[in-house]
Order: C-alpha cells, then sequence, then structure tokens
C-alpha cells in the first residue's frame, strides 16, 4: 500500500455509489476500508480495482458475492496463461535444441 487515501465519504460522492455496496465489498475482503480518527479511507491502490468492482456492479448488475467469484476466475485464467507462455518458452528452448 502506497499510504496514499481516499475519503471513504468522498468516493461515495466522486463514484456515485451506494455505501452498502462498498460494506459489502470490504464484508467479504475485495476492498480494504481503513478507519483512523473518526474517519473512513479506501487506499489509492485499491481504487482502480474498485473502479472496476463498480462497472461490474451497476453495468452488468453482478452483486458482491458474484465480483468475487469473477476476479478469482479472472486471477486463474491470468495465472494459466502466464504459465502457458512459460511452457511455450521451454518448449521453443527445447526444440532449438534439436533442429
Amino acid at each position: 500500500m502506497s499510504g496514499s487515501r481516499l475519503l471513504y465519504s468522498e468516493c461515495l460522492r466522486i463514484y456515485k455509489v451506494n455505501e452498502s455496496f462498498i460494506e459489502s465489498l470490504h464484508e467479504i475482503g475485495l476492498i480494504e476500508v481503513v478507519d483512523r480518527d473518526d474517519d473512513r479511507f479506501i487506499e489509492y491502490d485499491d481504487l482502480t480495482e474498485l473502479e472496476q468492482f463498480f462497472r461490474w456492479h451497476y453495468e452488468m448488475d453482478i452483486n458482491a458475492e458474484g465480483i468475487d467469484a469473477l476476479r478469482h476466475m479472472l486471477q486463474r485464467v491470468r495465472s494459466l496463461q502466464s504459465e502457458i507462455e512459460q511452457l511455450q518458452e521451454e518448449l521453443r528452448f527445447y526444440k532449438s535444441l534439436n533442429p
């Protein structure tokens, strides 16, 4: 975390989202809400992913649990793509040894 934070109330105002939706994301561990000195904050580092969650929720009507599943699935796909690329590199290497 960079340490830079956005006030929770500003996040609600800027993105025009329901507090209950952000709370549901926080409850299932998708975002971190920091409590400091009677204020609540969201880390700037989390905003890109949070914006994606907002789009999935408001444009595609996906609830917080669905977002969690979708995020997990996309992480798994990226991991598998990386593994495939690594294996392809290894295969190219071994093929280059036996022309």
